[in-house]
């Protein structure tokens, strides 16, 4: 069959088809286009180009990084006189519709339930975990990844390919066991008085982060505010300074430090000897101790000392120990009688290098007026911090919660009482107020003003004051002043040096807070 002639016939028949393919189709009737020889040539690159070009833009929208090499391969010299516009190559612009990518998760609760139906599950089992009479089949997988201690238990050089691993425990270790297991697969636990402390020690041992953050706030916010000082000081206590837990020791001595006296009696006087070393350093290091004087809490630091059972503490070797314990002693808030009293001491006397410094500062401290005691910076750090003293003395340690000291045009009044000038003695009362606070004015500035009251005044009080604001480890700000008071004039604003203001006072990174609250130390001194 021989090929049609295009001269006397069409090359296709139909008109509608040639139409849409123009391209390609020729009519009889019209002339053919006049075509390069290379034309074919030309149509492939461009269509090459333009792949490139779409190829191009995904290395763009996955950000990668752009090299001279690739610009030079795709677009040559006419990429260079083109400026790039970003939006082109972006997923949301109108020219870019290939898809971009984003990331999806899944249910993890749902993830979660999944793998806690392999707990206690044979299926996949690939160790069985023996703990007291009870054995229980596990997946090393679950194991390893929940605990760093148990993936180097079960590693080759621990374990080799044995599929038995057996767990020493203690009693109340072993009936905590399943759910600490359980825990690991599901991430859920029910927490409860009894079972707490044994899930935290096993949390402890094979380093189960989550489930030890888990049951240190339980026992923190559920167990301790419920509890009596006797299980809070023999167990959580004792417990939270040998594991050392800071948030939970934090919180036993908050409430060790409101019945401290209690600490102090007869009844609790084996317990008192039988603290750890660790346990007596967290207690003088607590700034709020109600106790009577700090002499008082010398007397009972001696008696520790002196345990019959515990001969480390005493003699030639007791130095170390002595080292850590006298710089957390107050003793620039005993009297001259108290330093005497230390300084004759059968301890003193036998360890007379790590005392006199100590004492001879105190000295210091007492023999100078306040307002001497502002340039000394030997005064600023945490041996020179009140406690919650709660005999009648001259210095009072007050705290405001910074929430609290930020409503407008409220005072926050502290009353206190003080020792008094006269024969017999007497109690004066006295009230610090602070104030300045008000509604926001774009146009005045709020500054801290703190007024000193003479309560009840019978005769005038001339006194000789210093205010400082602290934190937990030191001085931060002292202020200092001379004040008369008499039965007319009963109040006295407290100059400042530097006057500080409320945005200063309540700003987030304030320098005068300290874990959400100011302390205020006031000092008073009858000018004679």
């Amino acid at each position: 069959m021989s090929p049609p002639d295009l001269e006397d016939e069409p090359f296709m028949e139909n008109q509608d088809v040639a139409g849409e393919n123009d391209l390609f189709v020729l009519d009889g009737r019209q002339d053919p286009p006049n075509l390069p020889q290379n034309h074919l040539e030309e149509v492939v690159g461009e269509i090459v180009e333009n792949l490139e070009r779409w190829h191009f833009a995904e290395i763009l929208a996955d950000g990668a990084e752009i090299h001279e090499d690739i610009i030079e391969d795709v677009g040559g010299d006419e990429v260079e006189e083109e400026e790039v516009d970003i939006d082109w190559v972006s997923p949301l612009s109108k020219e870019y519709s290939k898809p971009f990518s984003s990331d999806w998760f899944g249910d993890d609760r749902e993830t979660l339930c999944d793998m806690a139906k392999f707990y206690n599950n044979a299926q996949f089992s690939d160790v069985n975990m023996k703990v007291g009479e009870e054995s229980y089949p596990a997946h090393r997988l679950i194991l390893s990844k929940s605990s760093d201690v148990f993936d180097r238990m079960m590693s080759q050089k621990w374990n080799g390919d044995k599929f038995d691993l057996e767990l020493v425990e203690d009693e109340l270790c072993q009936k905590a066991f399943a759910p600490f297991l359980r825990f690991m697969y599901s991430n859920h636990v029910v927490l409860h008085k009894d079972n707490c402390l044994p899930l935290l020690v096993l949390a402890d041992k094979y380093n189960v982060t989550t489930l030890k953050k888990v049951c240190l706030d339980f026992a923190q916010s559920e167990i301790l505010p419920v509890i009596d000082l006797k299980e809070l000081f023999s167990v959580w206590f004792s417990y939270a300074t040998k594991a050392y837990h800071p948030s939970l020791i934090k919180s036993c001595m908050q409430a060790i430090a409101l019945e401290f006296e209690t600490l102090l009696t007869e009844e609790w006087e084996k317990d008192w000897q039988e603290l750890h070393r660790d346990q007596m350093i967290e207690i003088l290091k607590c700034n709020n101790l109600k106790v009577a004087s700090e002499f008082k809490l010398w007397e009972a630091l001696q008696k520790w000392i002196q345990a019959p059972n515990h001969s480390e503490r005493r003699g030639n070797t007791a130095g170390p120990l002595l080292a850590f314990l006298l710089p957390l002693i107050r003793f620039p808030f005993m009297n001259g009688d108290e330093l005497n009293e230390v300084e004759k001491s059968a301890i003193s006397e036998m360890h007379p290098k790590l005392f006199q410094p100590p004492l001879l500062l105190s000295y210091k401290f007492n023999a100078l007026p306040l307002s001497s005691r502002m340039s000394c910076k030997d005064f600023t750090k945490k041996q020179f911090l009140l406690r919650q003293y709660e005999d009648n003395r001259w210095n009072q340690r007050m705290t405001v919660a910074k929430t609290l000291l930020a409503y407008p045009c409220v005072d926050h009044a502290f009353t206190f009482t003080s020792r008094s000038s006269t024969v017999p003695m007497t109690e004066w009362k006295w009230t610090l107020k602070l104030t300045g606070l008000t509604f926001p004015n774009p146009t005045k500035v709020d500054v801290l003003r703190i007024i000193l009251i003479a309560e009840g005044i019978d005769q005038y009080r001339s006194i000789e004051y210093m205010l400082q604001i602290v934190d937990e480890k030191k001085v931060l700000l002292s202020m200092s002043g001379k004040k008369t008071f008499t039965k007319t004039r009963y109040y006295a604003e407290l100059e400042m040096e530097k006057q500080i203001s409320f945005d200063e006072l309540l700003h987030d990174d304030s320098t005068f807070s300290c874990n959400g609250e100011f302390i205020f130390q006031l000092f008073l001194r009858v000018i004679e």
